[in-house]
């Protein structure tokens, strides 16, 4: 079992839960104020969704791809 794999399988169900999140944010239309400075629109949560999806996906790639090539034979 290789150490790097498992910790980006780890990751990418956090950043696929926080794509989630996002994109539940972005179709309710919910906007959101951090610490009463930073406003998060609909149109930020769109595009955090579709950034931490394609994290996740590229994290799912590295982590459950084989490891050696196999022969054809």
């Amino acid at each position: 079992m290789n150490r790097w794999k498992e910790i980006a399988k780890f990751f990418c169900g956090v950043e696929a839960f926080h794509a989630f999140v996002h994109a539940s944010f972005w179709y309710s239309g919910t906007t959101i104020t951090v610490f009463g400075i930073i406003t998060e629109t609909p149109k930020v949560h769109m595009w955090g969704a579709i950034a931490n999806g394609a994290i996740a996906l590229v994290l799912g790639v590295y982590a459950w791809r084989s490891c050696g090539r196999r022969s054809a034979a």
